[in-house]
């Protein structure tokens, strides 16, 4: 019997080479996420991240719905190559691997990377589709695009792949109906929370939590920010710089997140006062943690010394009573002692332990990756605006006099709307333990994200330029504004109005085009042609140029077309008189050309006297007395070719044609008919 070989080509064979080589680098060389990362383990709590397909939607993992062998490997391979490389970045990738899985599995060939072709990245979109909403499978479809560029590149596949993201970005937001009524209710901060916030914060609170709070939302609202952009502040975030006109600019060093460059972050002077006083007011509650942080940092083999600790040797053995002081619990009683420090797992016997064995249990404690607060910004506990002791932000327990913590965006959104903890208790939030909620029917509450949205639609209001509102948000592209602008189809239409008073439609539109039809230098059926004009603003004036016909076919040429519209009384005419003055040296120097012999500048010559012709006709009617202001004028051009016009007229002539000569057609109708017969 023939033994039987089986032929792998060489591409194939280097493809799942190259797929090896990939997973043990990012297995074995990598350290994102901890060199101490258990590969093998189904969910990353350094990461967060769970492994599991498309039908896992929680952290806690569910053994029936981890990804299946050997695609996991390359999936925790890839997810910790792209963290590694974009450490800022979302984390779209798992959404891919997710779809990409499910398409192998459903293609019956098996959850392996190197059966992966165009028909499986085909199926993968259709899955995201069918799981994700409109938006994440659009972000799903982009990151598989980016994972199929990626396996060409590194060549991890035996087959090239050329894919094209199949699904549309989803219109972002929606400006008429009750659907963007609703989503704006959504993204904004109601008024009533807001005056409720600024209650708070002009009260003044004492208290350690309400103080943080009502900081954190000053901030949040001096300029439009994101709540882990605001916690990894140094203590010296502040700049103050002297503008042009002698007066102080105040703004925050700041570290964008999602890619954006470092950047001061200015603050408008009607939030100065707010901003400096919150900064202020978190500086000084957190004095005594950043004073505990450097000294845990500097001084690591010695007991921090604080107001109750006793005065003792570092290595003196304590009584329970005082091993309590040293932790900061200021009860003498024996037994409610022995049993808190049996509860933290230290011995509860007097002379067991010492200053020393209890730095030694507090340096175990430490945050993870003490003394860094912030490592990516470079931020230790010891600079950081927001180093807070360990339960300084509870309002039921005593702060620990030794110990530090990183406070969250969890903890302020906490404090934005009650929760219920537990099945009988509800924790109060800001709004419930100031009595903001009392007596009210729908209780007050927000979330630290619709601050940056608030900000960045009244940004819009204001009309600041979209590059000014991205770099004011510390946005790496401009496209991203539109999500955040909630600018209802009314407040649009009023911006445009208070911008250009010929856009005001306080009147029925009838009125309106009998009072132009009364001011246009024009016959009447001239005007019923225009009736209704599409129009845009120009250097000069406005055009109403009708864009149901061809597009503008001058370039830069308005005042030698007649549908150039100048307003009596309009600031643009120091612009004409300017434009008067260069176009008459233009055609001074265009006739001393022809003198000269220059080829071609008659044709100049003629353009520019037609020009300063209109120019000074123009200046003439705006500059007359005897003439309102408000009145339209439209110079008139004989010369000016134009499609509706020449349709009109053709169709004139045909009218005459056929009441002149009637007997003549009539005559040509009957010879006809006799040759048709």
């Amino acid at each position: 019997m023939a033994e039987i070989f089986q032929f792998i080509p060489k591409h194939k064979l280097e493809s799942k080479k190259n797929l090896d080589d990939f997973i043990c680098l990012c297995r074995d060389k990598l350290t994102v996420f901890g060199a101490d990362l258990d590969w093998d383990a189904d969910y990353w709590p350094s990461a967060k991240c769970a492994f599991g397909n498309i039908d896992q939607t929680t952290r806690k993992i569910d053994p029936s719905k981890v990804m299946q062998n050997p695609f996991k490997n390359f999936a925790k391979a890839y997810f910790r190559y792209q963290q590694g490389h974009r450490p800022n970045a979302s984390r779209q990738e798992l959404g891919a691997l997710k779809s990409i899985e499910r398409a192998l599995v459903l293609s019956g060939v098996g959850a392996d990377i190197q059966h992966v072709n165009l028909s499986i990245f085909d199926q993968a979109a259709i899955v995201a589709k069918e799981h994700y909403a409109s938006g994440k499978a659009y972000h799903t479809g982009r990151e598989l695009e980016r994972l199929a560029v990626f396996f060409n590149e590194n060549r991890l596949v035996s087959t090239t792949l050329s894919w094209k993201n199949p699904h549309r970005r989803p219109i972002d937001t929606v400006r008429t109906g009750q659907k963007a009524k609703d989503q704006r209710e959504k993204k904004l901060p109601t008024q009533d929370a807001l005056d409720a916030l600024a209650d708070a914060f002009a009260g003044n609170p004492a208290i350690s939590r309400d103080i943080f709070t009502t900081s954190v939302v000053a901030m949040l609202l001096s300029a439009p920010s994101r709540m882990t952009e605001v916690l990894a502040l140094p203590v010296d975030c502040e700049v103050w710089e002297t503008k042009r006109d002698g007066s102080s600019a105040y703004g925050w060093r700041f570290q964008p997140g999602k890619e954006g460059d470092p950047m001061i972050k200015w603050i408008p002077d009607a939030m100065v006062s707010i901003a400096t006083e919150a900064v202020d007011r978190i500086r000084k509650m957190t004095e005594e943690a950043r004073r505990v942080s450097s000294w845990l940092e500097t001084h690591p083999q010695l007991f921090y010394r604080h107001a109750l600790c006793p005065n003792v040797g570092e290595n003196e053995p304590l009584t329970v009573v005082q091993v309590a002081r040293a932790l900061g619990i200021s009860c003498e009683e024996n037994n409610y002692v022995k049993k808190h420090l049996r509860r933290l797992k230290l011995p509860n016997q007097d002379y067991l332990n010492t200053l020393a064995s209890l730095n030694l249990w507090v340096h175990q404690r430490l945050p993870k990756d003490f003394p860094w607060y912030d490592k990516g910004r470079g931020i230790r506990y010891s600079n950081a605006l927001f180093c807070v002791l360990d339960k300084q932000l509870r309002t039921d327990l005593p702060d620990s006099p030794f110990m530090v913590q990183k406070p969250t965006v969890n903890v302020v959104n906490f404090d934005l709307d009650s929760r219920e903890t537990s099945e009988n208790y509800v924790c109060p939030g800001l709004f419930d333990r100031l009595g903001y909620n009392n007596g009210l029917s729908n209780p007050l509450k927000v979330t630290s994200h619709q601050f940056r949205h608030l900000l960045n639609t009244m940004a819009q209001r204001g009309g600041l330029s979209q590059a000014e509102i991205a770099r004011w948000s510390g946005r790496a592209d401009m496209k991203q504004n539109r999500v955040y602008d909630h600018m209802s189809e009314f407040e649009l239409v009023d911006m445009l109005r208070s911008h250009d008073t010929a856009l005001s439609l306080d009147s029925p539109l009838e009125e309106i085009a009998e009072q132009i039809a009364t001011q246009l230098p024009m016959t009447q059926q001239e005007f019923n042609v225009l009736a209704m004009p599409t129009a845009h603003v120009t250097e000069y004036g406005f055009c109403v140029h009708d864009f149901v016909m061809s597009p503008c076919q001058r370039f830069r040429d308005c005042m030698n077309c007649s549908e150039q519209v100048c307003i009596k009384g309009d600031r643009r005419l120091e612009r004409i008189r300017a434009r008067y003055e260069h176009v008459r040296q233009l055609k001074d120097r265009a006739d001393q050309e022809i003198k000269e012999g220059a080829a071609g500048a008659d044709r100049w010559y003629e353009i520019h006297s037609l020009t300063e012709a209109r120019l000074k006709e123009l200046i003439g009617i705006l500059e007359n007395p005897s003439i309102e202001n408000g009145v339209i004028i439209r110079l008139r051009n004989e010369f000016e070719f134009s499609p509706l016009r020449r349709v009109l007229e053709s169709k004139t002539r045909v009218e005459e044609l056929t009441v002149e000569n009637k007997p003549m057609l009539e005559d040509l109708r009957s010879l006809m008919e006799i040759d048709n017969g």
